[in-house]
């Protein structure tokens, strides 16, 4: 699969970990939500994708 950015075949996924924050004033003491996926990135332009798990997602519609 060709990057969606610059059309690049290098491609390659690493582990990552991602925080998700509120920035509303009132969402301020809510705590971060923590995602652990594997991310797509482009070696050529840096482009990257994740794909959030249904859990972590259900997450972030309960904060907004």
């Amino acid at each position: 699969m060709a990057c969606k950015s610059c059309g690049s075949e290098k491609q390659r996924y690493f582990s990552g970990e991602l925080s998700v924050a509120f920035l509303a004033i009132e969402k301020l003491k809510q705590a971060p939500v923590y995602v652990v996926q594997k991310i797509l990135v482009c070696l050529d332009c840096g482009y990257a994708e994740i794909n959030v798990p249904t859990a972590q997602l259900e997450q972030l519609r309960k904060g907004t």
